[in-house]
């Protein structure tokens, strides 16, 4: 027997967050597999990856760039520093702050496996052709600017974002210090706009 459709309905698949998610998913099987196969799990190859822009980083900054908490991000660090793959410094000018960079072994995980995800983004933009100027990672990176997704320093956009929640239990972060305090403005604003509610 066939079940019978709703008029209404629509395929989850017409819309670019159920999209970008399924392609999120996708790329996370295929990285965290090639990271796998190099030694690391996905969450440490992300560290990694980010250090493979060359600069020294700190946990906070590590972070808020693998979209962990510095403590999540303090934690592969750890492990990474335990295969060899960073290890720590000091700061030019806070003695405080210990800065996390490649070792040479952590360069050679993150050039092998760049290779490899170099082919792989090859073959998918192949398979889309020239319509989209031959780059996805071009055309998704600008979409995620675009939308300012995970809001990325915009504190406007997060709190506004934050401010509209009807279920506010169990945020699924917390804002940044800046997006904090403009949150407390509008719902300042909202509680004069309905000094009742």
């Amino acid at each position: 027997m066939e079940l019978e459709r709703d008029e209404r309905g629509e395929p989850a698949t017409n819309r670019l967050n159920y999209t970008a998610y399924r392609l999120g998913r996708a790329l996370d099987r295929f990285t965290e597999n090639l990271a796998l196969a190099h030694g690391v799990t996905l969450s440490q190859f992300l560290v990694l990856q980010v250090l493979g822009e060359g600069l020294p980083l700190s946990n906070a900054q590590l972070g808020r760039r693998t979209f962990v908490s510095s403590q999540a991000a303090h934690l592969v660090a750890n492990e990474l520093l335990e295969l060899g793959l960073v290890e720590r410094g000091s700061h030019p000018t806070n003695r405080r702050i210990r800065l996390v960079q490649l070792t040479e072994a952590g360069w050679d995980v993150v050039q092998a496996c760049t290779q490899e995800l170099r082919d792989h983004e090859q073959r998918l933009t192949s398979h889309i052709g020239e319509d989209l100027g031959n780059s996805i990672v071009g055309v998704l990176d600008h979409a995620a600017q675009v939308l300012a997704g995970g809001y990325f320093g915009d504190d406007e956009a997060e709190a506004e974002a934050v401010h509209r929640r009807q279920i506010t239990s169990r945020p699924r972060h917390v804002p940044s210090r800046l997006a904090a305090s403009r949150l407390k403005g509008l719902n300042r604003e909202a509680d004069d706009a309905n000094p009742g509610s």
